[in-house]
C-alpha cells in the first residue's frame, strides 16, 4: 500500500488566467477541471490545470484592472486615483462594464 502525499491548495491564491489576463475569483474550494468559476468581473470560464513552467507558452499574463478593482475594494486595499478601473464621470463602475 503506497502512502498518500497531501498538497494543499489555497482557493484564495488561485488567480485564474483566461485568454492571457489574471483575474480574482472568491473560491471556497479548489475547482475540478471543466467547472465554472466566475470571475469577479463577470467573465465565466471552465477551470483547467497546468505546470507553472508551462505559463509562458501563453505569453506574458496581464491584470484584468476590473478584477483588480474589485478585490481592492473587498479587501480594504488602498485604490490609487490612476488605477486603470477607477470610474470616471463618463465611465461605467466596473462591475457594469463588459
Amino acid at each position: 500500500m503506497a502512502l498518500s502525499a497531501m498538497i494543499y491548495l489555497d482557493p484564495e491564491k488561485i488567480h485564474p488566467g483566461v485568454d492571457g489576463v489574471w483575474h480574482h475569483t472568491r473560491l471556497t474550494c479548489v475547482p475540478s477541471p471543466g467547472d465554472p468559476i466566475t470571475m469577479l468581473c463577470g467573465i465565466l470560464a471552465a477551470a483547467e490545470f497546468e505546470q507553472v513552467d508551462r505559463r509562458d507558452t501563453h505569453g506574458v499574463p496581464r491584470t484584468c484592472w476590473n478584477c483588480d478593482y474589485l478585490y481592492r475594494h473587498e479587501h480594504g486595499i488602498d485604490i490609487w486615483p490612476g488605477h486603470p478601473a477607477v470610474p470616471s464621470r463618463s465611465a461605467p463602475h466596473p462591475r457594469n462594464r463588459p
